[in-house]
């Protein structure tokens, strides 16, 4: 049998193992590929353009989210001053900017003036509030050394 019979009969392991090399060279190149990364740049650089990120979801949430935010910002419903407000105003900007509702800015002063406030109280105050400024700076990070110097974990 000469070399060009036995290239002839072994031409399906042939194609077999280009097949086999051809795929492994395309895995190790998608593996590569950093797909969070890109996704997370997309998502600054819409926020850094407009102020909002479109956020996937079902219109009910989104209007249950809308809600939930008036009505943290309504005034007359809830005292001022009561540490359940600031709670429910830091949520409602944080819920604001993952959903997209409303100018981001507006969320930012909201939730700096109510961290002004929280700053301003006694320490019961502070530890009766911690979870909102907390998700306030996991949501918002240029507020972390505020919320940080204010939990006493500078």
């Amino acid at each position: 049998m000469s070399f060009g019979e036995g290239l002839l009969r072994a031409r399906g392991q042939i194609a077999f193992l280009l097949a086999l090399a051809g795929s492994t060279v395309a895995i190790i190149y998608l593996e590569a590929l950093d797909t969070q990364g890109r996704i997370r740049e997309q998502l600054v650089g819409e926020f850094g353009a407009s102020g909002r990120i479109s956020a996937a979801g079902s219109p009910d949430l989104t209007l249950a989210a809308r809600t939930a935010i008036n009505t943290a910002s309504e005034g007359d419903l809830i005292d001022q001053d009561s540490v359940a407000h600031r709670a429910a105003a830091l949520n409602a900007a944080v819920v604001g900017i993952s959903r997209g509702i409303g100018p981001a800015t507006a969320h930012r002063q909201s939730a700096d003036r109510v961290l002004s406030l929280i700053e301003d109280g006694d320490s019961l105050q502070v530890r009766t509030l911690a979870p909102a400024p907390v998700l306030l700076a996991a949501a918002m990070p240029e507020f972390e050394p505020r919320v940080l110097a204010l939990l006493g974990n500078e």
